[in-house]
Parts: C-alpha cells; sequence; structure tokens
C-alpha cells in the first residue's frame, strides 16, 4: 500500500508499507504525522492508523538484527531510484570547474610573463618559496611603474574568488558546482539520497581533499587514487566514500 505523507503544511511524499515502518523505526516519521491512503475517507495521524490496524499489538517488537536488515533494505531500496550519473558527466563537470578557475587564472598571469620571467621561472620550478617571491616582487615592480595591466590582473583576481565563493554556496545548498549544474548532476548523501548539506559537499568532500592533494609528498599519489575508484560499481571516489556521498542525475 502506498501512503502519502504530510507534516503541517509539508508535503513528505509517498511512501510505502515498508519506507513507512523504517521511517517511524528510524525517527524520520513521527507518530503525529499525517497519512492517506486509497481507501481511507480522509487524513489520519500515523499514530491512530497503526492502531486502527492492531500493528503495535499484533507485530511483536524486532531483534536489532532483523532492525538492522531491514534499514538496509530500505537503503538498498532508496538507492537504486536513485540513478547514478555517469563517469562522462562527471569528467565534464570537472573540466568545467577546472576551467572556470584556469581561466581566469590564465589570463591574469599572462601580463607578467616575459623572456626574463619565464627563465626565472624555470631556474626555480621546483622551489615554491622562490616563485611566490618573484612573483609577489613583479607585481610590485609593476605597481610601482603604474603599468596598465594590474587593473586587469584586479579585475580578473576578483573573478576568480567570486566564482570559488559560488561554487562554495552552491555545493552547500544545491549539492552542485558550477561544472554540476551544466551538466545536471549533484550530491547527495548515501543513505536516503538527501541535500549532502555544506559538512559533506564542502569541508569534507572538497575542502579536506583539496588540503591532502596539495601536500607534495603524498597528493599526487592520492589524486590518482581518487579518480581510479571512479571505476568501481557505484562510481564513488575516495571522497564520496569519506563523505558518505554519492553523485546522481538531478531529477528537475
Amino acid at each position: 500500500m502506498k501512503y502519502h505523507l504530510a507534516r503541517g503544511e509539508e508535503q513528505l511524499g509517498t511512501f510505502n508499507d515498508l519506507d513507512v515502518s523504517a521511517g517511524l523505526r528510524e525517527g524520520r516519521f513521527k507518530p503525529t504525522d499525517l497519512c492517506w491512503a486509497d481507501g481511507m475517507p480522509e487524513w489520519r495521524t500515523l499514530g491512530a492508523h497503526l492502531r486502527e490496524l492492531n500493528m503495535e499489538a499484533d507485530i511483536p517488537a524486532p531483534m536489532p538484527s532483523v532492525i538492522a536488515a531491514l534499514r538496509e533494505e530500505v537503503r538498498q531500496d532508496q538507492t537504486l531510484r536513485l540513478e547514478l550519473a555517469s563517469r562522462g558527466q562527471r569528467l565534464a563537470a570537472k573540466v568545467i570547474d577546472w576551467l572556470t578557475i584556469l581561466i581566469p587564472l590564465v589570463a591574469m598571469l599572462m601580463p607578467l610573463m616575459d623572456t626574463a620571467f619565464e627563465a626565472e621561472i624555470r631556474a626555480h620550478q621546483n622551489d615554491p618559496t622562490a616563485l611566490m617571491e618573484m612573483l609577489q616582487k613583479r607585481i610590485e615592480y609593476m605597481q610601482s611603474t603604474g603599468d596598465p595591466a594590474i587593473l586587469t590582473m584586479s579585475w580578473l583576481s576578483v573573478i576568480v574568488l567570486i566564482v570559488m565563493i559560488v561554487n562554495i554556496v552552491m555545493l552547500g545548498v544545491r549539492g552542485q558546482s558550477i561544472g554540476k549544474l551544466l551538466t545536471g548532476i549533484h550530491i547527495v548523501r548515501v543513505q536516503d539520497g538527501s541535500r549532502a548539506g555544506f559538512l559533506k559537499a564542502v569541508l569534507l568532500r572538497w575542502f579536506l581533499f583539496s588540503i591532502i592533494e596539495s601536500i607534495r609528498s603524498i597528493g599526487p599519489v592520492l589524486m590518482l587514487g581518487n579518480i581510479m575508484l571512479i571505476f568501481r560499481k557505484d562510481r564513488r571516489c575516495m571522497h564520496d566514500l569519506v563523505a558518505d556521498t554519492m553523485v546522481t542525475r538531478r531529477i528537475r
């Protein structure tokens, strides 16, 4: 039997008997929530409807192992209802995200490049600290000489900052970066397919792995391993496993 559930003015959705039973045990549904199904004359609270069916009296309390099996069955059923994002969609989303940052960054650095500066970069390419000092001195020199390219670089840096802020906000609110929005996919929780939220989508899935992958000794290895996990059956990469998320097609 399919039940339509509501909480106040909010429609919770349509669920079968198994979903309702599991939801009550897990606390997702409350006895005071309203329910209606075909054949019922009006909306009633779940508690009143269950008492009418005498479910609580006739069905013995399940053992913990039975509860665990029921929860796993419900989780798998909900997972099957979600259509996983294809590997091509995820790759396209990642490329778009990279390009939205790289294009303005490259355009911002172009005015700095000349033959002498390129030679200095090649000479210190294995020393990030020296490279940053060279970049800072180059920018200070352009500022002191009133080079008009500084204004363009300032605007491009603002664009990069705006793109990063937009991505962070969208990931927290919608589970989507700009790339995921354009490819029609989003990040959801594995358990129930609900919105991943700021903690999982931003802090655990993006920020934490950005820091780890920037470490010279382990970053490249971690990045390669993370990419290879996309070939799992559930297409969950390392950041998905840590954040307990997955990427699915967004239902419009």
